[in-house]
């Protein structure tokens, strides 16, 4: 009977034993089918899953292409408005610079009438003083010959010898004087030109006339012609820049030069060949279908070749 206690006793503790394990067992258990209930249960959630992290990928690069065409676009109108100043304030200095230039063309042409006032009073002194001169030799000559012919007749031919000399040495010096002063006189009308027409500028001893109308250069030449003048011809750098001083507008003037009669040998109205040129950078370049076979200077004194049909300004000079 004690033996049955021990066995009974027995199988309690394994009993006990047992259930024990198993409690330790359920909760090593249970995380694990926590984090299984967590994974996609089956292709479909994996593949809503992707679909919806593509999306916000999408959504994220939309954004910043949003964000860089914004900075993109207010870069550019910046840079619009930059332009717009810059050009503003490039007009305005071409307008003060053309206001500032007509009134010094202003300044310059009231004093150039004021020489040429003055030049004109010289010039009819000089003429005055030349007819002065003229009488003055003719008065005085017949006066020296009246004297020597009475002083010839005389009885005392020593004395009056020595007196016709000395009369005919005075006669001698003050024609030298008047030669002298007649030539200094015609060498100083030469110097300063005192007749250029009405609207015609004056350089050293030529005028130069700037049309307003536009003509072919053929027409150009002819225009000149009726005046008396022909189509410029530039002889330095200093009247190159005279003519391009003279030239307010953004515009191009026939000059008298051409290569008509042989493409690439430039030459002037009367027949010069070209020993002095201004072309600009690349020119003459002969374009288009007709060629470009006459030259223009424009405002900033560089020349360029055109065709002779195209209707442009012109510069006539004669001389004064």
């Amino acid at each position: 009977m004690a033996q049955n206690v021990g066995a009974d006793g027995t199988c309690e503790n394994w009993e006990l034993t047992k259930d024990m394990l198993l409690e330790d067992q359920t909760p090593r258990k249970t995380p694990k089918r926590a984090v299984l209930s967590l994974l996609p249960s089956s292709p479909q959630r994996a593949v809503v899953l992707l679909a919806l992290l593509l999306a916000l990928s999408f959504v994220f690069l939309l954004a910043l292409t949003i964000a860089n065409i914004r900075r993109v676009s207010a870069v550019r109108e910046e840079l619009e408005r930059a332009q717009l100043r810059d050009q503003q304030s490039h007009t305005t200095a071409w307008h003060n610079l053309s206001e500032v230039q007509h009134t010094l063309d202003m300044q310059l042409s009231a004093e150039l009438r004021a020489i040429h006032s003055r030049l004109l009073n010289v010039s009819q002194e000089l003429e005055e003083v030349q007819q002065k001169m003229a009488q003055c030799r003719a008065e005085c000559g017949k006066e020296l010959r009246d004297r020597m012919r009475a002083l010839e007749g005389r009885d005392e031919l020593q004395p009056a010898l020595k007196q016709l000399e000395e009369l005919r040495q005075e006669q001698s010096h003050i024609s030298t004087l008047l030669s002298t002063a007649l030539e200094e006189t015609h060498n100083l009308t030469e110097m300063f030109c005192t007749r250029c027409p009405a609207g015609w500028q004056q350089f050293a001893k030529t005028c130069y006339y700037f049309s307003t109308e536009k003509k072919s250069w053929i027409e150009a030449r002819a225009a000149c012609s009726m005046l008396g003048a022909q189509l410029a011809i530039v002889n330095s750098e200093l009247e190159n820049k005279f003519l391009a001083n003279h030239i307010m507008e953004i515009r191009a003037f026939w000059l008298g030069l051409s290569d008509m009669q042989k493409e690439g040998d430039w030459e002037w109205l009367d027949g010069q060949p070209l020993s002095i040129s201004f072309w600009k950078k690349g020119e003459p370049n002969n374009v288009g279908q007709h060629g470009e076979d006459c030259a223009t200077v424009s405002s900033s004194g560089l020349w360029n070749d055109a065709t002779c049909t195209s209707p442009e300004a012109w510069i006539c000079e004669r001389s004064c």
